[in-house]
Order: structure tokens, then C-alpha cells, then sequence
């Protein structure tokens, strides 16, 4: 994408990756064409098609000799720490323990919100009943002010976890 500056003049980042590829894809394309590789690679499946029989073999051939070859480089060394590649992979399953952690957090934090939630219900219930008492003691009072304040500290609980 070319990005246009002031006055209409292109940056000169984008001109200069322009430059670029379009001089790597002519390269390329000489390239492609001194060797003659379209008619190389048409001619190799002409001749795959006329001989499937040794086209297999070669490929087989081929194939088994880098599996000989590599089993060979690899009984061949010593077995070292440093040349394991897993070796320097960190172990993944303190992250996996991690995430169980917060993940059982999270479900811990959830239950007892809907405890509190449930604990809130039930002394708006107590308060609602001791309000419409006709006749309040003085130990009646006392039982509504300390349920409405407990009320209101679970209210003020539940806004701040949600």
C-alpha cells in the first residue's frame, strides 16, 4: 500500500520497499528464464509420466536414504542436555496449574457472592417483617438497626465484586 505525504508526495519507505521488490522479482524472473526452468520442469513430468516405475523408486530411494542418513547423525552423537531441543522449552505445566488457581479463585469468589447475595434476601425478609411489627420493643429496634446496617454492608460488598 503506498502511503501518500504532503502535497501528494509518496514516503520514501514505501518507495524504496517498491524499488525493492520490483527489482528482486525481475532478478527472479531472469533467472527463471536463462534457465529455462518451465521447459525443465515440463520435461521432468513428461519423463515421470513415461516412467512411473522408476519415478517411485527414486522417490522411495531418496526418502530411505535421508531416514538411514539422519537416524545415523543422531545414534552417531552423544546424548547432551543442550542439543535436546525441548530442552530450553519452558515447562508448561506450572502455567496449566496457574490458570486451575485462578479458574478456582474465580469460582470461589462467584459462590460467595451468591452466598452473600442469598444472606442479603434473607435479612431484607427479617427487616421487612420486624418494620411492619405494630407494637416495637426496644430489643425489637435494636434488631432492626442491626440488620439494616448489616444489609447495607452486604449491599456495598456486592456492588464493589460486581
Amino acid at each position: 500500500m503506498k502511503t501518500m505525504g504532503l502535497f501528494g508526495k509518496k514516503d520514501k519507505k514505501s518507495q524504496k520497499e517498491s524499488k525493492t521488490t520490483r527489482w528482486f522479482r525481475i532478478l527472479l524472473w531472469r533467472l527463471f528464464v536463462r534457465w529455462k526452468v518451465r521447459e525443465r520442469i515440463a520435461i521432468a513430468n513428461k519423463w515421470a509420466e513415461n516412467n512411473r516405475g522408476d519415478t517411485m523408486l527414486i522417490t522411495v530411494g531418496c526418502l530411505l536414504s535421508s531416514l538411514i542418513l539422519g537416524a545415523f547423525l543422531t545414534l552417531g552423537k552423544e546424548s547432551d542436555c543442550s542439543d535436546n531441543f525441548l530442552y530450553d522449552v519452558e515447562p508448561v505445566e506450572s502455567i496449566f496449574q496457574g490458570m486451575q488457581q485462578i479458574q478456582n479463585a474465580k469460582a470461589y469468589q462467584i459462590s460467595q457472592l451468591q452466598q452473600m447475595a442469598q444472606r442479603g434476601q434473607l435479612l431484607k425478609h427479617e427487616l421487612d417483617s420486624l418494620v411492619q411489627l405494630p407494637d416495637k420493643s426496644h430489643e425489637d429496634s435494636m434488631q432492626i438497626i442491626i440488620k439494616y446496617k448489616q444489609l447495607e454492608l452486604i449491599v456495598n460488598n456486592l456492588e464493589k465484586g460486581q
